[in-house]
């Protein structure tokens, strides 16, 4: 199924620009393709009952196409998102200035003595001779008040196609989209083993964002032999080498926990660490080492 912006004679003599399947459009011409899940049309009858398109994919403007009012909507077929977001077309316009001097008036350029200005650059003032056309703040000429209208339109519809329309909730759709994209990046961005950990802020670096206070908490069994030779030290004295690894291995434990935390919530540093140590004991067992690391996950920009 085809459908064109050309004449019913320029059909005949090539193939379609457009073509649309269930996979997606189609731009022969220029031949790319735009995924169907990924398009959207705005859409609007004229007093002729034919249907100007506006077609755009993932929020940015493709094209403008015209369905003649005997033919079907080919859109339809394939469930293509439907969007508020029309934007009319312009044919070119031709005109003169108060001097008699030619114009070609398109959406994309003003074509004046032989020389091409952008619709984006041009700006219209009204005086008591007419309305004084500039491009980038030089004059031009002076033209009449359908002339002014036309150029301000011919802007508007350049400026709505490139940047979107105000207001559009399709536009701000995939601008969230980006913005999540941005930021999903940005934490895939991130190794969770080099997460700076801080006791204090120092002047080398300056908090961005607090994101959370977080959290990690172990428990270590203290087994029977481990207190056999802890009361062996209380008797004879000297360091216990066992409850120290113990004591080590809870503290790394505890830490490394704390990173995958901070980690996972996109921050790159812990600041304000605290580490608690207890011993919980009862009923007879061995004693249990519980450990408890705290702190705030931040995001912190490098000044050095």
């Amino acid at each position: 199924m085809f459908f064109s912006k050309k004449s019913d004679a320029e059909i005949k003599k090539e193939a379609p620009q457009w073509n649309i399947s269930e996979k997606g459009l189609t731009d022969n011409i220029n031949n790319i393709f735009y995924e169907t899940a990924k398009l959207a049309t705005a859409e609007r009858k004229d007093s002729e009952n034919n249907t100007h398109i506006t077609v755009w994919y993932e929020g940015k403007y493709i094209t403008n196409l015209l369905i003649e009012s005997d033919k079907r909507n080919p859109f339809d077929n394939f469930n293509v998102r439907d969007c508020d977001d029309f934007i009319e077309d312009l044919p070119n316009i031709e005109f003169e200035d108060k001097n008699a001097s030619a114009l070609t008036l398109s959406v994309s350029f003003l074509i004046y003595k032989s020389k091409r200005y952008p619709t984006s650059s041009l700006r219209t003032q009204e005086t008591d001779t007419g309305y004084e056309v500039y491009s980038y703040g030089n004059f031009l000429t002076i033209v009449n008040e359908d002339a002014a209208k036309n150029i301000e339109k011919a802007k508007h519809i350049y400026l709505s196609r490139k940047y979107g329309l105000a207001n559009s909730s399709l536009r701000d759709h995939y601008s969230k989209l980006q913005l999540e994209k941005i930021e999903s990046t940005k934490v895939a961005n991130l190794d969770q083993n080099e997460i700076l950990l801080t006791t204090e802020t120092t002047p080398s670096f300056k908090v961005i964002k607090r994101l959370d206070v977080i959290t990690s908490e172990c428990v270590y069994g203290m087994n029977i032999f481990k207190d056999i030779f802890a009361s062996l030290s209380d008797t004879f004295g000297g360091r216990n080498e066992s409850i120290q690894n113990t004591l080590r291995d809870a503290r790394k434990t505890a830490l490394m926990e704390l990173r995958k935390e901070a980690f996972s919530l996109g921050a790159n540093a812990v600041i304000g660490i605290d580490l608690d140590y207890s011993e919980i004991s009862g009923g007879g067992k061995s004693g249990m080492l519980f450990i408890v690391a705290s702190g705030t996950a931040v995001i912190i920009e490098d000044l050095i």
